[in-house]
This record gives C-alpha cells, sequence and structure tokens, in this order.
C-alpha cells in the first residue's frame, strides 16, 4: 500500500466553499501533529501545522503513509482534523480512520507431501477464519513466483495445494485475505 489518499471539502452551512482554511492533522486524541504528504509521490513528510489549506473550491487534501514509510502509521492509527478559517469557520473530525483495515497474511513452507493418484498435496492449515483467501505459491529458495498445478478450498480453514510431482525445491504458501 505506502500511501493513502485523504481529500474532502469544506463548505458553510449554506454549501458555499471556504476558501484558504487550514487544515491541521493529528493524531487522535493528542496534540501530536501527524506526518502527513502533499502528494502521493512526495519526498518528505510534514507535521508542521496546518499541513495544508482549502482551495478556491473548499477542497484539500493529503496523503499518509503506512508503516512501509519513514513518516507511516500502522492500520489501528486514528487522525484528529482541524479546521480554522479566522472569523468564519473552525471544527475539528476526531477518530477518524483514514488507513484501511489491516490485511490478514499468513505464510507456510511446504516440505512434506502427500501422494495421490493425481499427484502430490499439502494441506495447509491457517487462521483465516470463514474466508477463503488469495494464494501465492514461492520457491523457497528464489522467492519467485510459481503456478501450482490446483489450488482447492478443503474448508474454510484448510487449502490443499497440488503439484503434479514432487517439486525439487520447497515452496512456500502465502495467503492473504
Amino acid at each position: 500500500m505506502a500511501r493513502v489518499h485523504f481529500w474532502s471539502f469544506l463548505v458553510d452551512e449554506e454549501g458555499r466553499p471556504i476558501q484558504g482554511a487550514n487544515i491541521d492533522v493529528y493524531l487522535a486524541a493528542s496534540t501530536s501533529p501527524a506526518f502527513v504528504y502533499d502528494s502521493e509521490t512526495a519526498l518528505i513528510a510534514s507535521n508542521t501545522v496546518p499541513q495544508t489549506t482549502t482551495n478556491h473550491e473548499g477542497y484539500f487534501e493529503f496523503w499518509v503513509g503506512d508503516v512501509s514509510e519513514s513518516f507511516g502509521y500502522s492500520t489501528p492509527q486514528k487522525f484528529r482534523i482541524e479546521w480554522t478559517k479566522t472569523g468564519l469557520a473552525e471544527g475539528f473530525i476526531e477518530y477518524l480512520d483514514i488507513l484501511p483495515p489491516a490485511t490478514r497474511y499468513f505464510s507456510y513452507t511446504m516440505t512434506t507431501w502427500t501422494s495421490a493418484a493425481t499427484g502430490v498435496y499439502v494441506d495447509v492449515g491457517h487462521s483465516m477464519k470463514t474466508l477463503y483467501p488469495l494464494v501465492q505459491v514461492y520457491d523457497a529458495t528464489t522467492y519467485i513466483q510459481e503456478d501450482p498445478w490446483k489450488i482447492e478450498g478443503i474448508s474454510t480453514i484448510v487449502t490443499r495445494i497440488w503439484y503434479a510431482s514432487t517439486p525439487a525445491t520447497d515452496k512456500i504458501a502465502a495467503f492473504v485475505a
């Protein structure tokens, strides 16, 4: 993921855009300014308030980095956005979810194969509960993604991965939901 785009319009009670309002972004329930980027590709994050201002249409935007960024945040982090336009408007939104829910991920190294009449397989138990996850298989030595012969959902917590014959190297199954 890397960065999440947040945008909104600031308008008065009659729906007119509020131009030039300061937008301050904080970590929820604190006075700590959040690091935000002014574009998806910006090299520098800023935590100096105000981080942005509204344009002539009342529009503002910023990007928040996830944990893969130097100044990013993990998914449970919530934010507070404050806006001020002297003599015209002020307000805030507290406990705002900007980052999406965490992706559930599980990996398993397949080393022991069970023989069957139609090939070999490994049953991989996982904790994805009622979700049938996206499954990707990689060579455990080169980490190159491979296409196994067949992937079969045995139950909501077991996935069977088939190959035509026993692979020469161990495989890694990555489950994402």
